[in-house]
């Protein structure tokens, strides 16, 4: 069963978490987009929101979280561009797809498709495979987006960063974030302590393994605390969300 996002839908009760972090990614380095082509930006009303990937040629794969009240006409999706301030190769949103499972208050279940209006092309994105398999604890991989790359900044950079983190094991993930948030089956945790992390603005970006295959969804961390020891970003599993994913790429994509 799946969730087709069209109108509206109700506010996070105030007592929840807060789940904003400072959006940047940390200790990483500008990139071009030929590096990650799979790589696109996702406007809200004109305004950069968040990150995605090319999956097919007509829909990108994102966070759930990003598109909260949303309605399709609200958002366009821009591929093949390295700087923001590049207003190439728009693309209007027809239907945004969400998993019945997921959820605003815990963030299980963080992934969402956008389905385009009009395909992007093989010259200008081209579409990322998925991984079969969730990334082993100890391996990197690499995050890509434009969030705000110190913490002293006030506003996003220009052009795309990436970083790449280190996968924590789930057991000691759960202990740091005890008492905060749950860290589910559909998560996988990873971060450099005190160096590299991913954060808010980096939200529905993608995490790469080193063999090229997305295996993650930039999703949550600890509010104000990108790069802490006791705060690694946490992302939606490809591999464990697999199902939903291909489901629906079959019947939309």
């Amino acid at each position: 069963m799946i969730i087709i996002w069209m109108l509206w839908t109700p506010e996070v009760p105030a007592q929840e978490p807060d789940l904003r972090r400072i959006p940047r990614v940390v200790g990483g380095h500008a990139s071009e987009v030929r590096n990650h082509p799979y790589m696109v930006n996702i406007r809200r009303r004109g305004n950069f929101e968040c990150g995605g990937s090319l999956v097919t040629p007509r829909c990108v794969l994102t966070a759930a979280h990003c598109l909260k009240d949303g309605h399709p006409s609200d958002f366009v999706v821009r591929g093949g561009v390295t700087y923001l301030s590049d207003m190439r190769n728009a693309r209007y949103v027809r239907k945004i797809l969400l998993p019945s499972a997921y959820s605003r208050s815990t963030l299980e279940h963080d992934v969402a498709l956008l389905q385009l209006q009009q395909p992007l092309q093989a010259s200008i994105a081209q579409p990322i495979s998925l991984a079969v398999r969730s990334p082993r604890p100890g391996a990197f991989v690499r995050v890509s987006g434009w969030g705000l790359t110190d913490a002293s900044s006030t506003s996003l950079p220009n052009q795309l960063h990436s970083v790449q983190v280190r996968v924590i094991p789930q057991r000691e993930c759960r202990e740091l974030y005890r008492g905060y948030r749950n860290i589910t089956a559909s998560m996988f945790c990873a971060s450099v302590p005190g160096f590299k992390d991913a954060c808010a603005a980096d939200s529905g970006g993608p995490v790469v393994n080193s063999h090229g295959f997305l295996v993650g969804i930039v999703s949550w961390g600890r509010a104000h605390r990108c790069a802490a020891a006791d705060s690694p970003g946490v992302y939606s599993d490809v591999s464990y969300l697999s199902d939903w994913i291909a489901d629906n790429i079959h019947k939309h994509c």
